[in-house]
């Protein structure tokens, strides 16, 4: 992988990072696939092994194939952008297939979510998703007994009505509630569907090199703010990788801010519970 290199390479070795710090799998897949990044941050011929990632690729799938039906959906993800890049290490211009698959990559999965959540999804668009989260998930308890007004012991109700046994995403009657919230549920709901809708439309529309700091701007603020809520770091880590593979050259401070974001979602996987956890 030549030319372009180093602007290839910035989504290659974050993505060995990722299997690093967010091993996958048991041991059987997470013992090769932790060697073959290792080897790959430190060998540049591993690096660019197309070998190399055909094998990191077959090993995320076979983790789908050992959790299913259970699998993450960004292990599907996983998966597909390994595959990516080890075909980008075989064609004449690797920086260029790095940055065309990792864009519609982005926009696939943005343009899926919300594609599920306003048109295939009951229980989305309602705000019934995340006032069942709001009570049920204990990641989101501070921000439920702060922002949504809820006094402690009417969380602990809502958890018992909301106990294994009840339909998941549609909670009883009984379950305590409060004015604000439904308002923050809503607030959630809504400033979510549409920034992913953002996302989706700036990677999919040609946009001048000039204008590439959109994308990137709204793909970071979605990743720091969702992963800040929800502290699921081995997806936003992935999406930064994306993200990272579309750069080809520009504003250091890009580079910056994806760094900065990185490190953001590898400390708050250290929170016990998240940041609003209780």
């Amino acid at each position: 992988m030549t030319g372009e290199r180093p602007a290839a390479d910035w989504p290659l070795r974050l993505t060995l990072l990722f299997f690093v710090l967010f091993p996958i799998g048991p041991w059987e897949l997470r013992v090769p696939t932790m060697l073959l990044a290792v080897a790959g941050l430190l060998s540049l011929r591993v690096l660019v092994s197309p070998f190399a990632w055909a094998a990191l690729a077959g090993l995320a799938a076979l983790r789908l194939v050992l959790d299913w039906p259970m699998a993450d959906n960004h292990a599907y993800l996983l998966a597909y952008w390994c595959l990516a890049l080890g075909i980008a290490c075989i064609t004449r211009d690797p920086a260029q297939a790095v940055a065309t698959s990792a864009r519609w990559l982005v926009v696939a999965v943005f343009a899926l979510a919300v594609l599920w959540k306003l048109v295939l999804s009951d229980d989305y668009a309602n705000g019934t998703f995340f006032r069942v989260l709001l009570l049920a998930d204990q990641r989101f308890e501070g921000l439920t007994l702060s922002l949504g007004g809820l006094p402690p012991e009417a969380l602990d109700a809502a958890r018992d009505a909301l106990a294994p046994g009840r339909t998941p995403l549609q909670p009883p009657e009984t379950a305590p509630d409060t004015e604000r919230l439904r308002w923050l549920a809503g607030v959630l709901t809504w400033a979510g569907v549409l920034l992913e809708a953002a996302v989706a439309l700036a990677f999919a529309v040609p946009l001048p090199r000039a204008w590439h700091w959109l994308r990137h701007g709204l793909l970071l603020a979605f990743t720091a703010a969702t992963y800040t809520l929800a502290p699921v770091a081995g997806f936003g880590w992935l999406l930064l990788c994306m993200g990272v593979g579309t750069w080809r050259g520009g504003p250091r401070l890009l580079v910056l801010a994806y760094a900065a974001c990185f490190a953001l979602l590898v400390l708050l996987e250290q929170i016990p519970g998240g940041v609003f956890g209780g």
